[in-house]
Order: structure tokens, then C-alpha cells, then sequence
């Protein structure tokens, strides 16, 4: 059952990966006429995966762990309210919606470095909170908004982050797994 659960959890940070790469590379080639609307179509997908995760919660056991997916599930609805009250206020709402998505992201893979990277004992795992400061350093530089001052170029520098830290999942999912291959799952599990 627990390793079910784990090539589950691997299945799905994998899915996630692609999808943020996919997404990126969208953002990136995305015609500066087809902003407005892809901002719009975030704002709803957003609302529409919250609402998904609330349900789940109505049906769940109540575990701790699904108070807070019900939680995020909420900030999450807010973040895509906010988004279609104020797609007129593009920068601002593509700029803090990307840039949370980047801090959490970032904090996640500091705390899977600090937790489980570093007892796996591999090779070069420190670098993977270096790659962490990095993304919680773009997420806040996104959310600030400093220096760009178009949708365009918001929307390339989202895209570029965006692939950067779906090269930093991909990083992570490989220092943090603890198996190499199926023979020595099954080899853990009898010892």
C-alpha cells in the first residue's frame, strides 16, 4: 500500500512537471493579442480546480492533511476571483498569482531538501536549496513587479520561470526518490 501510494505521488509530480513545462513554453510562444484571454482562462481554471478540491474535502475522511488542501483550495479561489474581477489590472493580478505559485514552489523544494534530500546522501543535494532560494527570489520579483511594465513581457518572464522551475521539480523528484529502479523497492521492502 505504501508504495502504491508513493509511485502515485511520483505519477503525480511528474504530470505536475509537464504540465508547468508545457504551460511555460504555451506563455512563451502565447501572441501578445491572446494575453487578455489566457489571463481569464487561468481565473476560471483556477476557480474550477478549487472548487474541485472542496469537494474532495466534503467527501473526505478529514485527515489533517485534507484541512490543509482545503485551505489552499481556498486561497487558490480567492486568487482566481481576484483575477477575474481585475483582468483590466493584468500585471498586477499575473504578477501576484505567478508569483505565489514560484514562492510556494520554492518553499516546497527547500523543505524537501532540508527533509529528505539531505539524508538520501546523494551527490550535489545542497544545490537544490540554492535552486530553491532562486525560485522564491523570482517569485517575489514577479509579484513585485519591478521592471516590466508590459503584459508581453511579464507574460515571457513568467513562461521563462516557469520552465525554470519545472527544471527544479524535475531536479527534485530525482534527489529526493528514494528508488532507482522497481527490483529495489521490492529489495527495501523485505529487509
Amino acid at each position: 500500500m505504501l508504495f502504491q501510494t508513493l509511485d502515485k505521488f511520483k505519477r503525480q509530480s511528474i504530470l505536475a512537471t509537464i504540465l508547468m513545462m508545457a504551460f511555460g513554453v504555451f506563455i512563451l510562444i502565447c501572441p501578445e493579442s491572446y494575453v487578455n484571454t489566457l489571463v481569464v482562462t487561468v481565473g476560471y481554471g483556477m476557480v474550477i480546480f478549487a472548487i474541485v478540491e472542496m469537494l474532495e474535502f466534503i467527501s473526505s475522511k478529514k485527515a489533517p492533511i485534507h484541512y490543509i488542501i482545503f485551505t489552499g483550495a481556498l486561497i487558490i479561489a480567492f486568487l482566481g476571483v481576484f483575477i477575474l474581477i481585475y483582468n483590466q489590472d493584468l500585471l498586477k493580478a499575473l504578477g501576484w498569482l505567478f508569483g505565489f505559485v514560484l514562492v510556494q514552489d520554492g518553499l516546497f523544494t527547500l523543505l524537501n531538501a532540508l527533509l529528505f534530500a539531505r539524508r538520501s546522501n546523494r551527490k550535489g543535494w545542497w544545490l537544490l536549496i540554492v535552486l530553491a532560494v532562486v525560485l522564491m527570489t523570482l517569485g517575489v520579483l514577479i509579484f513585485v513587479n519591478p521592471w516590466w511594465d508590459s503584459p508581453t513581457m511579464l507574460t515571457k518572464v513568467i513562461g521563462g520561470a516557469l520552465l525554470f522551475s519545472a527544471f527544479v521539480s524535475t531536479l527534485r523528484l530525482i534527489w529526493v526518490w528514494p528508488f532507482k529502479n522497481g527490483k529495489e523497492s521490492a529489495e527495501d521492502a523485505s529487509e
